[in-house]
């Protein structure tokens, strides 16, 4: 009988893991990715000073936000790269599975990255942020996933 190997992607904005189960309860990182932005403000991820505006009634000046935070696009840029990465090495040609485990606000980022191919082997999504927990702790956090897929 077949068991199904799932790989798990255990990432945040700035930090991602790739984690396969090498036995009940026991999980290893196969590799992992930190972004060269991690520690940046979002004041030195911008090129230039926001603009700025006069008050109509008085002499006062105030700062136009930006519409998007930098650092969400940083983040944005390096799940892309993950994702990227993922289709570029095949790395899903020898699991059955793949599982997401990332907060809420990068899930959908990470899932609409993905290639079809991979998308279609996506099983699961977790709301959680696991990536500075230690391999030997993931048993504890992690479900073991063991679902057969038909090969019709």
């Amino acid at each position: 009988m077949h068991v199904p190997k799932t790989l798990y992607i255990i990432a945040d904005g700035g930090r991602a893991r790739y984690i396969e189960r090498t036995a009940p309860g026991h999980f290893t990182t196969l590799q992992s990715f930190i972004s060269a932005h991690i520690h940046d403000k979002s004041s030195a991820l911008t090129r230039r000073k926001p603009a700025r505006v006069h008050e109509s009634a008085t002499s006062a000046r105030h700062t136009i936000a930006e519409k998007q935070d930098p650092r969400d696009k940083v983040e944005s840029a390096f799940v892309q790269s993950i994702a990227d990465d993922l289709h570029k090495k095949n790395a899903l040609d020898r699991y059955d599975n793949l599982v997401i485990v990332a907060p809420a606000r990068l899930q959908k980022v990470i899932s609409t990255s993905l290639s079809p191919a991979l998308a279609a082997k996506l099983i699961k999504s977790i709301d959680k942020d696991l990536t500075k927990v230690s391999d030997a702790d993931l048993g504890r956090h992690l479900p073991e996933l063991l679902v057969a897929r038909s090969t019709n």
